[in-house]
């Protein structure tokens, strides 16, 4: 992971972002990574162009991601954001008996010439530091449980179970057969430096 680079998306790294998005033709059949943007209710067509949409978001600073770039290249990210941000798909955690939680980590991307390299844990590191320079709090991200089979690497949008127990996420419940929750504190980068 030494390797990367990794940066907020902003006003200044947007070219980037588009470079890679306009790449994978905006990923996922046009997403541009606004899925997790829209509430209950609101339909992709009510956001279209996602490109727009998801650059008047990023100028507003209600869309964030860590990029994780090698040279001057952005090779895959990882979205986060608050609940208000991020409210989509929120709707099952509550049959969880679990209270929301402060930041959402809810997809990744890594170029399809860079997969298999350390770039989604990058980018999972990544969004910690970030959430963790923003006070910190409850993170819950939403990986695969792969059960050790083989799972096509382009459907990995939530990351894998054992990438967040690494960084240090428990389960927290399951979301249908292979979808988890998994959760940690961020302490506060402030709070962390004044530990003795």
């Amino acid at each position: 992971m030494a390797r990367f680079l990794t940066k907020e998306l902003g006003k200044g790294t947007w070219p980037d972002f588009v470079r890679i998005m306009e790449k994978h033709n905006g990923v996922w059949g046009g997403c541009w990574c606004v899925a997790f943007h829209l509430k209950a209710g609101e339909s992709n067509s009510e956001t279209r162009p996602h490109r727009a949409y998801k650059e008047r978001l990023v100028r507003a600073n209600k869309s964030h991601a860590a990029l994780v770039y090698d040279g001057a290249d952005v090779v895959g990210w990882c979205q986060f954001g608050p609940p208000a941000e991020l409210p989509g798909r929120m709707g099952r955690l509550g049959k969880l008996g679990a209270a929301s939680p402060d930041w959402r980590i809810t997809c990744f991307f890594v170029d399809r010439d860079r997969r298999k390299e350390g770039v989604a844990e990058a980018a999972l590191a990544g969004a910690l530091g970030l959430i963790a320079a923003r006070g910190g709090g409850t993170v819950d991200g939403y990986p695969i449980a792969t059960r050790g089979k083989p799972y096509s690497s382009s459907f990995l949008f939530g990351g894998t179970e054992s990438m967040f127990a690494e960084l240090g996420f428990r389960r927290l419940g399951s979301l249908g057969t292979s979808k988890l929750v998994m959760r940690r504190v961020v302490r506060s980068r402030a709070t962390a430096s004044r530990k003795p």
